[in-house]
């Protein structure tokens, strides 16, 4: 059974709770909005691309906020392939496909973002660009732009609550 986090899914999409990635809070505010492991949902859209996500279960309309949304784990049926943007920290993909255009294009691919290499999202910054991502060894920074055009395919969702999650700083080794 593959395994794919909701925000992943595509517009009109649906499938069942599997599991909830996600503490004790995490797990009752879903069952505020009467989701719960085993239900089936239907993932209407997401607002604004980015925004809320909405789900419709039991003809009820609910609206998640994309963290809490990033946190429950799906029944996938089929291999979904989405941008390395839409990426959440910690998540294994494989590329499928480069879509960068230009010089930026050459640049990653000797850089080894080639189709078929694994990629681990490292962290992001504050206000999402850039993202660091683990390739080959190496730590690399790529614009949101530049993420956009790369293509994955999930191997492996991070479960893990992460409350030591990396984040960008301009204190780092001070003091």
């Amino acid at each position: 059974m593959n395994l794919t986090r909701l925000t992943y899914c595509p517009a009109n999409y649906e499938s069942s709770i599997v599991e909830i990635a996600g503490g004790l809070g995490a797990i009752n505010n879903l069952e505020s909005f009467g989701l719960k492991i085993g239900d089936k949902i239907f993932f209407k859209s997401k607002e604004n691309g980015h925004g809320k996500v909405i789900v419709k279960h039991n003809d009820i309309e609910v609206k998640l906020g994309r963290e809490l949304a990033s946190k429950i784990l799906l029944e996938c049926t089929e291999e979904l392939i989405i941008t390395l943007n839409q990426v959440k920290v910690g998540d294994l993909v494989e590329v499928t496909k480069m879509g960068a255009k230009g010089d930026i294009r050459f640049r990653l691919l000797d850089m080894g973002l080639v189709k078929g290499v694994k990629v681990k999202v490292i962290r992001v910054a504050p206000l999402g660009d850039p993202i660091e991502i683990l390739i080959n060894g190496f730590n690399l920074s790529l614009r949101i732009a530049e993420a956009k055009g790369i293509f994955v395919k999930i191997v492996e969702l991070d479960k893990s609550d992460r409350h030591n999650i990396k984040r960008w700083s301009i204190f780092k080794g001070r003091g």
